[in-house]
């Protein structure tokens, strides 16, 4: 028995620093303060929230759960900033911390939707010839979110690859008719995304199918505020509004 507990205590003092498990109870109060940015759009907790994941991470660089917490805090902060340099500053952090998670875990859906996104908004900062190059990088990332779960994020990894598609220009990989394709079928995976309402919409316009953009869009501006949905909803019915009062409001 005695030998049994000095085996075990020898391994547990192999385990590198970077296999620590996290404090969590912190990891609670980061997620609570990412929240209530999301609510509130004040960028003041998540700041609070991306310092505790940093302070977290010092003591276990190798944390799955904290990683992909750091991705989505800095790529959130990134997406927030206007400043150029600090802008690619933040999302290059997000990048290299959404590469750690994956890199922790391969199977970790969050760490490929996150590492997916924050290619995303790097490129977007960085500049046109840039984001072409990720586009590869992104699209890889999604379409494993999709493998590992479908459902994730309410289906935002069809919302991503949807984007692409539909902003991409054909000659670079582009393509509308996929684009519609691709929300489609998110939301037959995640119904209740409004985001995924106005982009189908926004596609259905482009494509000369009226009626039905004008029927999502109608959705989205009478859906009701959950706490759920709620920043969600804020969002996709801004993007609706605007859809709306170009192509449907009377002049």
């Amino acid at each position: 028995m005695l030998m049994f507990i000095f085996v075990a205590t020898l391994l547990l003092s192999l385990v590198s620093p970077g296999q620590a498990q996290p404090d969590k109870e912190t990891l609670s109060r980061a997620d609570a303060l990412f929240n209530q940015y999301r609510a509130t759009e004040n960028l003041e907790p998540l700041k609070q929230s991306t310092a505790l994941l940093d302070d977290l991470g010092k003591a276990a660089p190798g944390s799955y759960d904290i990683q992909w917490r750091r991705s989505r805090a800095y790529q959130s902060l990134g997406d927030d900033t206007k400043p150029a340099s600090q802008k690619l500053k933040l999302l290059e952090l997000a990048v290299a911390a959404g590469k750690q998670a994956v890199e922790a875990r391969g199977e970790g859906v969050e760490g490929h939707y996150w590492l997916g996104v924050s290619y995303g908004s790097y490129g977007e900062a960085k500049g046109m010839f840039k984001a072409l190059t990720l586009v590869k990088n992104i699209r890889k990332e999604m379409e494993t979110v999709i493998r590992l779960d479908a459902a994730h994020a309410n289906g935002g990894a069809y919302v991503v690859l949807g984007k692409i598609d539909f902003e991409l220009p054909g000659a670079f990989g582009g393509n509308k008719k996929r684009a519609i394709e691709e929300y489609e079928q998110g939301l037959k995976i995640a119904p209740s995304n409004p985001l995924l309402k106005v982009y189908l919409a926004e596609s259905y316009i482009d494509d000369n199918r009226k009626n039905e953009a004008r029927l999502l869009l109608d959705q989205v501006l009478s859906a009701k505020q959950t706490a759920q949905l709620s920043p969600e909803l804020r969002d996709a019915q801004h993007e609706a509004r605007k859809l709306y009062d170009k192509h449907f409001a009377k002049k």
